[in-house]
Formats: C-alpha cells, structure tokens, sequence
C-alpha cells in the first residue's frame, strides 16, 4: 500500500479506508481497493504505471486473463444486446445520417462502430489494444485508429464529432476528470458525449461474495457510484448532463451467480426470456434502475452551442 494515495477523482492526500485486501489477476496481493475518506471515491491502490498499463492493454491482457485465448465468436455473441442497446439509443437521439460523425473511445474488437457504418452513419473507433483493432480492421466495417485520446489528437479532432461515446472506458483512465475535460474538446457545438460506467452501487457487490471477490479487478482504477460519476462530471465543468441506471445483466445471471458462484465467461446466457416470466425480468431491471442499485450507469452530457 502506498504511503503517497491520492484520489482520483478529488485529488485529496493520504486519507482511505480499505474496501478491499485483495483483487482477481493479482495473486501477489499487490494491489488493494480502497475509499477516498474527503469525497467516497473507490479506486485501485497503488495506481498502475502508466507502461504497465499501456503493455496491459496492448496485449489484450483484460480478456485473456479472464478467458485465456480470445474467442471472437463468444466476443460477438456477448456483445449483441449491448450493441443493440447502443445504436437504439444513438439512433433515438440523431437518427443515421452519413454526415453524422461518431467516435468511439476504447472500441475494442469494433461491434458498435459496425453496426454504426452499416446503418449510415460515419463512425470511427479509437483503442490501444493492437490484438482487437486488428480483428476489427480485418472484419468489420468503419474506421479504425490505433492509439490513445492525447493532446495532438484533440488538437487534430478539436470540434469535430457529433457524438463521442465512452463505454465502460472511463474506470480505465488514469485521470478521469482531466480526461473527459479533453474528450468534451472533439465534440462540436450541439455534439453530446454517450457514457457507460459499471455501478459500484450494484447491490450484488453487496449481497454475493464470489461476485465481490470477481469485481475488484486489476483492470478498473475507479468504481463510480451516482454521486462521484455527478462530481467527475461537475469537477470536468460540464453544465448539463443526466444520469440513470442500466441493469444490463438479467435474472439468470443473478441465478446463476447464487448456484455456482462463478461468472459466465465462455458460453454467456443472462436473461429469462420464457414469456411465463418475461414479467418479472422486465421488474427486475426497472426496480434496480430505479434504485440506482443496477449494474450500470450510463449519462448524456451535451455541449452547447
């Protein structure tokens, strides 16, 4: 643990607690989890090098930690609803149009900037992983950069796209409030950011054990809940934003956690979809989302004229 913790977020010295001794994909117990006492910001501490963390990720070392070999297909099939989702709400917002200009931050393996350039619009993904940006080059339609948000990029891309989107990309970033200041510069006036962050809130944290000890992870520096996404989103000066909840997992995933205790990571099936009980996963979701206690939590935040 080091003695020089700084949050994250607010940027206070040397008081936490701890959350967490332990997280998965460290079994040297390098790394623990702790909590901001000045302003309740969770993150990993010590932070990762910055080199460790670009080789990290240059190697796709998320995934194989967790799987072992990537299996694009699997990566496919787990991405369908959330792709789905995604271009439902981008479409609902700016229906596709080839003069609308999208990009994608931390695409991965490039499902949603397809799916995007298939329905019109002119999409770009940006990530550092060479291993997916590869398969998406290879596969998939739209563009493609292989790289990171600096500030040549910015200075390059500065006004220029009407939509920016940030999915489960910002718990990954060494400076969130400096970072999305930088990412709020590419939009043009009238643009909006799109973002999606895992939930801290999420009551399986609380209530499940094996799902604890699965969700402390060598890949996430910071745990959002409502009130720290709403002070990143203020410390970054932005004046008009919403936040809400998303449940993207189902009653399966939450049964299937409780019988086994284990994620499902090679053949995902998360939801009921028995029409005797589409009603109660239907509840399920809503009544997480209301409470702010759903696995996720995604925000528009616009940038006027």
């Amino acid at each position: 643990m080091t003695e020089n913790f700084i949050c994250l977020l607010c940027k206070s010295l040397g008081q936490y607690e701890v959350v967490s001794e332990s997280i998965r994909d460290d079994p040297m117990c390098y790394f623990k989890i702790v909590r901001c006492l000045t302003c309740g910001h969770i993150q990993i501490d010590p932070l990762p090098q910055l080199d460790d963390d670009l080789k990290f990720y240059q190697s796709n070392s998320q995934t194989k930690l967790a799987m072992g070999e990537v299996d694009y297909s699997i990566e496919e099939k787990k991405s369908i609803v959330d792709t789905t989702r995604r271009v439902k709400w981008l479409n609902s917002i700016s229906p596709a149009n080839n003069k609308i200009k999208v990009l994608d931050i931390g695409c991965g393996y490039g499902f949603f900037v397809n799916a995007l350039s298939i329905m019109g619009y002119t999409a770009t993904g940006i990530d550092i992983s060479i291993d997916r940006l590869t398969f998406a080059q290879s596969h998939l339609k739209g563009s493609y950069i292989n790289g990171t948000i600096d500030r040549s990029f910015i200075s390059k891309n500065k006004n220029f796209y009407d939509f920016v989107t940030l999915f489960h990309v910002l718990e990954h970033v060494h400076d969130p409030v400096n970072f999305l200041k930088l990412i709020y510069r590419l939009l043009a006036p009238g643009g909006k950011l799109l973002i999606e962050v895992p939930n801290v809130n999420d009551e399986l944290v609380k209530k499940i054990e094996p799902y604890q000890k699965f969700y402390w992870q060598r890949a996430h520096l910071s745990y959002f809940d409502k009130p720290r996404l709403e002070l990143a989103f203020r410390r970054a000066n932005f004046k008009i934003f919403t936040i809400l909840g998303l449940q993207r997992y189902g009653l399966r995933n939450l049964l299937h956690w409780l019988d086994t205790g284990k994620p499902q990571l090679k053949n995902p099936d998360y939801y009921l979809t028995e029409p005797a009980i589409a009603y109660f996963e239907n509840e399920y979701g809503l009544m997480k989302e209301r409470n702010m206690t759903s696995d996720t939590m995604i925000a528009e935040v616009f940038k006027s004229n």
